[in-house]
């Protein structure tokens, strides 16, 4: 069902070029909707960032991006290139990780939500989306590890703002 790590990298580094110009509009509706009612402040992660559009409807870039392709970084200008399902950072790390259509891509989400929610605060806050179609494998997942707080309807996709839960 999902697809291979290769397979991801070489389509978004193919259509690197063309994803803001295609997903802008999309991408920013999710934006508005998911991140209307949280406070953006402490350390951030843009968990695949790509080409940057989180940092241009934000209006800076004062948070760490990682992603899988080059060639989305190379738009972005900076980032960490990464597989998120293995992130290169510490544990308890971020205070939010924001995630938009990316777990869909991954090879195991399941190893990429462990990999969030061992960088993310104990306090902190996770907030992602993915395609409503993969809602009946990824949802599972996402509340096997995580606390949702929040569910809501993102046009194509469906969106989460999620915690650790509390032991």
């Amino acid at each position: 069902m999902f697809k291979t790590i290769t397979m991801v990298k070489s389509k978004y580094n193919q259509t690197a070029k063309v994803y803001n110009d295609r997903y802008r509009d999309t991408q920013f509706d999710k934006y508005r909707i998911m991140l209307s009612g949280i406070t953006l402040k402490g350390k951030i992660l843009d968990h695949g960032c790509g080409t940057g559009l989180l940092s241009e409807f934000l209006g800076g870039d004062n948070f760490t991006g990682c992603d899988s392709s080059k060639e989305m970084l190379k738009i972005r200008g900076s980032g960490d290139l990464c597989n998120v399902e293995k992130l290169p950072y510490g544990n308890d790390s971020f205070d939010i990780v924001i995630s938009f259509s990316v777990l869909m891509n991954c090879k195991k989400p399941e190893a990429a939500l462990l990999e969030v929610k061992r960088v993310l605060k104990k306090d902190g806050t996770f907030v992602c989306t993915f395609l409503k179609h993969f809602g009946k494998k990824l949802k599972p997942l996402l509340q096997k590890h995580f606390k949702i707080n929040l569910e809501t309807d993102c046009g194509e996709d469906i969106g989460f703002v999620c915690k650790i839960p509390k032991l």
